[in-house]
């Protein structure tokens, strides 16, 4: 028997192996999904009943009503804005009462608050400054506090949206840039849903907008990617953690997206890249697997294909391939 014969038979072995392991890593992530559901289903029907217990044994002010926030971050422009808007159109759909928009700049934020139908707080703040987490801390608690406590105001949706990346090599970017991205695209949305997630309960949803760039390594993308991993990390283990308290935890990872600033910050120029999708197709791709508490959400065809051969492929191999996407 030659070497090639020797070949021929180790592939055949490996890939009647490899699809008994297909198979069954895929009736198992099957299960799990089923009982997630069965979960979320349970506890949101139990807390409904426990709220409307809740408010049928005191008065509420006349006028007054139950509170149900959407808390969205980086909402002055790109992803944050269009969910906002998309929400606004139809808040039954997503149990929203209210926004609460954050972002640094406040002259965009006013500017879609007064499009906007539902009732809006405006919160001026810069995320990567602690002193201002405290502040939505403080926020959360008295309005709280004033509503009557959980079951009359809950944070029903967080949107953490705020973000940037820059491309370059990391000589060039610079420990300054690069530490900024970090506290932006990790500490800030880490900071904000650990204050949020207090003033949640069942049924209550989280997005982490995270992206395709989390599932390998970028050369000259090397930073943003790495701070995407850390926080598609965080979000795939934070599901896990609030299963039980039927809160889930949707990570969205898409792929370069063409209308919005991103593209233009990180180059340092408005570039066309290939199959770049648009802001309004994330925001319904992922709203509808948000709105069916999807772990992830891969908003179009490149990320999901990465998503399914990040898995398979080599990192050293993505790594090399993801050039010719930038």
């Amino acid at each position: 028997m030659n070497i090639f014969t020797w070949i021929q038979k180790i592939w055949r072995t490996l890939s009647s192996i490899s699809g008994n392991v297909v198979t069954a890593a895929f009736l198992i992530s099957l299960i799990v999904f089923l009982i997630e559901k069965y979960r979320y289903h349970y506890k949101r029907a139990a807390y409904k009943k426990e709220e409307k217990s809740f408010l049928s044994g005191i008065r509420m002010p006349e006028g007054s009503a139950v509170r149900k926030v959407a808390v969205i971050t980086g909402a002055s422009s790109g992803l944050g804005r269009k969910y906002a808007l998309s929400i606004d159109r139809n808040p039954a759909k997503y149990d929203v009462t209210e926004f609460w928009l954050i972002a640094r700049r406040r002259d965009r934020l006013e500017a879609l608050a007064s499009g906007l139908h539902l009732p809006v707080k405006v919160l001026c703040l810069d995320l990567t400054d602690s002193e201002n987490i405290d502040f939505l801390e403080k926020c959360l608690e008295q309005e709280s506090a004033s509503a009557g406590g959980s079951s009359a105001f809950t944070v029903s949706m967080l949107l953490n949206c705020a973000g940037y990346g820059k491309y370059g090599s990391s000589r060039d970017i610079g420990r300054q840039e690069e530490c900024r991205m970090i506290d932006t695209n990790d500490k800030a949305s880490i900071s904000v849903t650990a204050a949020v997630i207090p003033y949640m309960n069942a049924g209550s949803r989280i997005l982490e907008v995270c992206s395709v760039a989390g599932f390998q390594p970028i050369p000259f993308f090397n930073c943003y990617a790495a701070s995407k991993s850390l926080l598609y990390s965080y979000s795939r283990a934070l599901r896990i953690e609030l299963l039980n308290s039927g809160i889930s935890v949707t990570a969205v990872c898409p792929y370069w997206i063409k209308d919005t600033e991103f593209i233009a910050k990180a180059a340092g120029k408005q570039k066309d890249l290939f199959l770049a999708s648009t802001a309004s197709r994330v925001v319904r791709i992922s709203l509808f697997d948000v709105q069916h508490h999807h772990a992830l959400s891969t908003p179009g065809l490149l990320c999901t294909l990465d998503r399914i051969f990040a898995r398979w492929i080599p990192d050293e191999v993505l790594a090399y391939i993801m050039t010719f996407f930038l």
